[in-house]
């Protein structure tokens, strides 16, 4: 018998495992990059808050109270309730972006607070002082979400009020999560009265696949579509999140109470496009697009305008008592 019929076979065997394995370690080294980064302390978001959005740090010293959830899978999680002067049943539950917890809020805290909001200010899971291994890009944090408006909820009775008026606002990968949470909500199994009324989203991006396919190309120079579904699979293998499910799209599609979308034209990270997307996928979505503005900047870059656009989406809100558990139930 010749040979080469036993060795060439061998040898197609081999440098087809070879390539399988280098598939596998490039799609492990791609999804443990997404999940698994390493964490942003406090001081370097302060730092970095500080150089892209001229934040005063003085903000560090506006006084809040903490609160603690312990979540489903047994992670405790941490948050930062800031309260308004006079009491209300008025919240905002504020999503922070991706590895980058807490201190973003403090460049939307002062107008929140004027505008009458308590807010509410979650490190998400894996980031900041919360506890957890991976972060998911929405996927699970959403489901935490839902477990802080019952927070919120709680919150407002022990105060003296029937409920609380909620909405969701984030930025970045908050602004995705804010969007999963608001679908999220629309299940039977969240009480009418948790149901957030609104929804503020500021520079998310359209979905996962889409984000991952446009790093990979910034970050690597190829496009990684072809090691995503095995990403994929890694991730949920490891942290359980299923990030097909990471679909702001989608998700604004099934909202029905008012969305309000910010989103710079000069964002490099996540193209103002994205959230055009989003705008035309929900009926109840009005866009504002920032000219000039980078990514998570809408807000220092045009104070005025930004403020003037989420007092007139607030109008368009219903918190009166009987229409807003109406209204609640996203006819």
């Amino acid at each position: 018998m010749n040979p080469s019929y036993i060795f060439l076979p061998l040898l197609a065997l081999l440098l087809a495992g070879v390539l399988l394995l280098i598939y596998y370690r490039m799609a492990l080294r791609f999804a443990l990059q997404a999940i698994d980064p390493q964490r942003m302390n406090y001081g370097a978001v302060l730092r970095q808050e500080m150089e892209r959005n001229q934040l005063d740090p003085d903000r560090m010293d506006v006084k809040y109270d903490k609160l603690f959830l312990v979540n489903q899978h047994g992670q405790e999680l941490t948050a930062r309730l800031y309260l308004t002067p006079s009491q209300t049943d008025r919240y905002i539950l504020f999503l922070h972006g991706y590895n980058y917890p807490w201190i973003g809020v403090l460049k939307y805290l002062p107008m929140l607070l004027r505008l009458g909001f308590n807010v509410l200010v979650p490190d998400l899971q894996a980031q900041g002082e919360s506890q957890g291994s991976y972060i998911t890009f929405g996927a699970l944090e959403s489901d935490d979400c839902l477990e802080w408006l019952e927070q919120i909820h709680k919150h407002a009775q022990v105060n003296g009020f029937n409920r609380a008026r909620v909405g969701v606002m984030g930025e970045s990968m908050g602004a995705v999560t804010a969007l999963l949470t608001m679908e999220k909500a629309n299940s039977q199994s969240v009480p009418l009265e948790e149901k957030p009324l609104f929804c503020v989203a500021d520079c998310p991006f359209s979905d996962w696949d889409s984000m991952m396919r446009l790093q990979g190309k910034k970050r690597y120079g190829f496009d990684p579509s072809p090691l995503l579904p095995l990403v994929k699979r890694i991730i949920r293998q490891k942290s359980g999140a299923q990030m097909d499910t990471v679909n702001a799209v989608k998700a604004a599609s099934a909202i029905r109470v008012p969305v309000l979308l910010f989103h710079g034209t000069a964002d490099k990270l996540v193209p103002f496009g994205m959230s055009q997307q989003i705008a035309d996928a929900c009926p109840t979505a009005s866009l504002c697009l920032v000219e000039g503005a980078k990514h998570m900047n809408c807000c220092v870059h045009s104070p005025k305008e930004y403020r003037r656009q989420l007092v007139a989406m607030l109008k368009t809100v219903r918190f009166e008592p009987e229409s807003a558990e109406e209204y609640a139930v996203y006819l």
